[in-house]
């Protein structure tokens, strides 16, 4: 990918103190791409699940989606659960279970193992809702006493009872040998998913045997300031240089500047958020832009980095970067490009070798030049207040910038108070004083080692650093190792079984995007899940997970499931 222009789905844009919370994946099709994925051609069906599963005199229940694919079932086969986690399931479902665009990791394993390979929604995603949304509001119409059944726990139930109460349509003669009593059933899931399926290893062994979860932030944690820390990681020197001493200069002046020096930051930021190429200087009334927030401010000094999570420095950022570092020259044959001209880009970044006027200069034409107005976005808002309540109330993950970090390239006006308020403010019942993150952390958190599981993460994933692989300060500090334990045996605790994908970020790996010409492949409910930049770390994690369930599998009952023979369906 070269120009941001086309990639939509979870930037905000416009004015508001608005914070996004990068681990949902946002955004309805447009109406171009809604003839490729024909929810029709689809249909879900629907199991009745409990609201309260640990009240048992409330028999209210709620339907809840799935889908199947029974193409490679053969009877006793395992049964492969991908959790789609906080988003509408149904986009996924022809990537994953009919592998439009390229191979899924669910389907290539129930291909492998004669399995069958299914879609979980998770309740109040989708149409799994246990009350009605207001469609204006976006919040259950029950109000927010509603909310106090979106937890972990009611939320990690749901798949047990669906897995004990599995009687798909069209497999009533294999009702019996899918119950998880009879077969392994395997979790797979990437990002929240992935932590549900750790925790699953952990609460629910019993039901599901074995799990590979793909950037699974274990760890839940309020204060998330290394959220754009690996971000930066990825950058050229002089981009992070020049990105950091622009983020320093701007928050100095919003804190010690005068109101006319506060006002031109304003002013010029504002004029470069709505300019586009041809039109670097679009005419804007200057009382608009003084009526920014700092946080607001804050926000479009990230604007760069609202793709980083799932394309990575080389495919999102650097496009501005060169634009930045090269005054707008990247198109200029240098002698660090094959030419012979000077070069334009300072190894120590423009505000070292001239001055922070100069670095925020360019920094302006490089966000006017990339057209971020131009891009649409158009998040489900009911879906966005259910996972606002799910990190508000348990998981945190405030991302928020650090001023006491050296290289922070986010603004110390993104702090966690503002998201708290913002919280508060959605959320004005029912909320804890602050993320009950003990919730979550009870399985284990950075530390959680089950048998039967394997995690994979993104070398510069932003989640990674609340995952069982991450480096920060603070963190266990676990070393991934391919080495795959014998069945039912956790690994040593210093380590992790898994693999981090060189280069790669956010869910690298389950599934492979071959067929790039589809154009949901940029479409964030879509792309989530599987790697835009590369298809090896699908590859990798395919190979690896299903190298050892055939170690694990044959374990499964005693050994009796050891009597299958696994092999590809028409050998």
């Amino acid at each position: 990918m070269v120009l941001l222009t086309v990639w939509v789905l979870i930037l905000f844009i416009g004015v508001s103190s608005a914070i996004r919370h990068p681990l949902r994946s946002n955004g309805k099709l447009t109406r171009r791409e809604v003839t490729f994925i024909n929810g029709s051609d689809y249909p879900a069906s629907e199991i009745k699940i409990p609201i309260d599963h640990y009240n048992s005199s409330d028999s209210r229940t709620y339907s809840n989606r799935y889908w199947i694919n029974s193409k490679y079932y053969r009877s006793g086969g395992p049964v492969f659960y991908l959790d789609s986690g906080e988003q509408n399931a149904e986009p996924l479902v022809p990537y994953f279970l009919y592998e439009v665009a390229g191979p899924s990791a669910v389907m290539s394993l129930a291909r492998r193992f004669n399995g069958l390979a299914l879609i979980f929604e998770h309740r109040f995603y989708g149409q799994s809702l246990p009350f009605p949304i207001n469609t204006t509001t976006g919040l259950a119409e029950e109000g927010y006493s509603a909310y106090q059944y979106l937890n972990t726990e009611q939320a990690l139930q749901d798949p047990v009872y669906f897995a004990n109460n599995f009687q798909p349509p069209g497999l009533e003669s294999s009702w019996s040998s899918l119950s998880p009593k009879n077969t392994p059933w395997v979790w797979l899931g990437g990002s929240y998913p992935g932590v549900r399926g750790a925790h699953m290893r952990v609460r629910n062994p019993e039901t599901f045997y074995a799990t590979w979860a793909s950037s699974a932030p274990t760890q839940a944690a309020v204060d998330m300031w290394t959220y754009y820390a690996q971000a930066e990681r990825s950058m050229t020197r002089n981009c992070s240089a020049d990105y950091t001493a622009v983020t320093r200069y701007v928050d100095a002046t919003l804190s010690n500047g005068t109101q006319q020096e506060v006002s031109d930051v304003k002013y010029a930021l504002y004029q470069a958020v709505l300019a586009s190429p041809g039109n670097e200087q679009p005419a804007i009334n200057r009382s608009e832009a003084d009526a920014l927030s700092n946080s607001d401010v804050g926000n479009y000094l990230l604007l760069p980095l609202s793709f980083y999570q799932y394309y990575g420095f080389e495919a999102s950022v650097q496009p501005f970067c060169n634009i930045m570092e090269t005054f707008n020259q990247s198109n200029v044959f240098t002698i660090d490009n094959g030419g012979t001209s000077k070069a334009i880009a300072s190894e120590s970044g423009i505000a070292s070798t001239y001055n922070i006027s100069l670095a925020w200069k360019s920094f302006l034409t490089g966000i006017a030049q990339i057209d971020y107005d131009s891009i649409p976005y158009s998040g489900d808002q009911d879906e966005n207040n259910s996972w606002m309540w799910q990190y508000c109330s348990e998981y945190g993950f405030y991302q928020r910038g650090n001023p006491e970090n050296p290289h922070t390239i986010e603004s110390q006006f993104i702090s966690l108070a503002l998201f708290q308020s913002q919280c508060n403010e959605t959320f004005p019942e029912g909320l804890p004083p602050s993320p009950n993150v003990a919730a979550p952390n009870k399985y284990g958190g950075w530390n959680i080692n089950p048998s039967n599981i394997m995690f994979a993460s993104g070398e510069y994933d932003p989640w990674r650093a609340y995952s069982p692989t991450s480096t920060e300060i603070g963190s266990p500090g676990r070393q991934a190792i391919a080495d795959i334990p014998e069945c039912g045996v956790a690994p040593p605790n210093d380590t992790v079984f898994g693999l981090v994908y060189r280069d790669m970020v956010h869910v690298s790996d389950m599934r492979a995007l071959l067929n790039k010409s589809d154009p949901n492949h940029q479409n964030f409910s879509t792309v989530g899940f599987s790697s835009p930049i590369d298809a090896e770390p699908f590859y990798a994690g395919v190979g690896l997970f299903g190298m050892a369930l055939e170690k694990w599998l044959p374990c499964f009952g005693n050994g009796s499931y050891g009597r299958m023979t696994f092999q590809f369906p028409d050998s």
